[in-house]
């Protein structure tokens, strides 16, 4: 599980940073609200702000952490409630996340492929 935060840059229009924001099932979302002049809410529809946030984000403020669904991949398209030209997305991927340098981890503990265990059985 891992967390990750979008920043809410200042606008006009406000921009949300990265979008889309790419993350896995089970990882969490929060948003830095870096415009020092406006509130932000950011919702899955304008009609609904408080599906996610029970607040806006205050100017230079954090919201707090909405947790990412499993199930199969999806995309959630969201606005800022407070001004619906802003638009951010989030994708979800279901799968295995890459290991700390950013590849697959394939190889073992000393950078070869392993091919016996440590009792002499093959290994995948």
């Amino acid at each position: 599980m891992s967390s990750h935060t979008i920043t809410i840059k200042a606008g006009p229009p406000a921009v949300f940073d990265p979008n889309p924001q790419i993350a896995f099932v089970n990882d969490s979302i929060s948003w830095q609200n870096d415009d020092q002049n406006q509130q932000h809410w950011p919702a899955p529809s304008a009609t609904d702000p408080k599906s996610w946030l029970d607040y806006p984000i205050a100017p230079g403020g954090q919201s707090s952490q909405i947790s990412l669904d499993p199930g199969a991949p999806y995309t959630l398209n969201y606005v800022c409630a407070l001004h619906p030209d802003e638009k951010g997305q989030i994708k979800v991927i279901v799968g295995k996340k890459k290991g700390p340098v950013g590849r697959k981890t394939k190889k073992g503990a000393f950078a070869g492929k392993t091919k016996k265990s440590a009792f002499g059985y093959k290994t995948k």
